[in-house]
């Protein structure tokens, strides 16, 4: 095997495998009517760049969270998806400012964006939003307890 083809599969894995302990040995969750929701951490443009892109579905009670170092406007695209899922934007104060629901992988390189700036995006499986009767104005409960 070529050295280069090798070195390169050698430093994926070690990426993945530091992407793996960082989220699994910092737990945060998110709360909603007495439920516990499992919350994948984007928190680096590795991360944020990656996403969901690739996996072939999303654990019941689990979502990702991407966290911005700043709010802004941030945008978010369905490439490489294998899944439909629902997008929540939420301000500093954890407040939902926007939401879109039941997004498929086959509205890719559409981007999706709120008008208002947030510092954080939950990306959850489809009827999330529909199943916890989430609406805009509502605060969630994020915390690493």
């Amino acid at each position: 095997m070529n050295s280069k083809i090798l070195f390169t599969i050698i430093l994926v894995t070690l990426f993945s495998f530091l992407f793996l302990i960082k989220n699994f040995t910092e737990r945060h969750y998110l709360y909603i009517d007495n439920q516990k929701i499992s919350l994948i951490i984007a928190d680096s443009s590795e991360t944020r760049i990656r996403g969901l892109s690739g996996m072939r579905k999303l654990a019941k009670d689990t979502a990702m969270l991407f966290v911005f170092d700043k709010p802004d406007k941030y945008g978010i695209w369905m490439k490489d998806m294998k899944f439909p899922i629902d997008i929540i934007w939420l301000d500093e104060n954890q407040k939902i400012i926007y939401i879109e629901e039941n997004i498929s992988p086959k509205t890719y390189p559409k981007v999706f964006m709120s008008d208002q700036q947030s510092l954080y995006v939950l990306e959850t499986n489809i009827d999330f939003v529909k199943n916890y009767n989430l609406k805009v104005g509502n605060i969630l409960n994020i915390s690493k307890k």
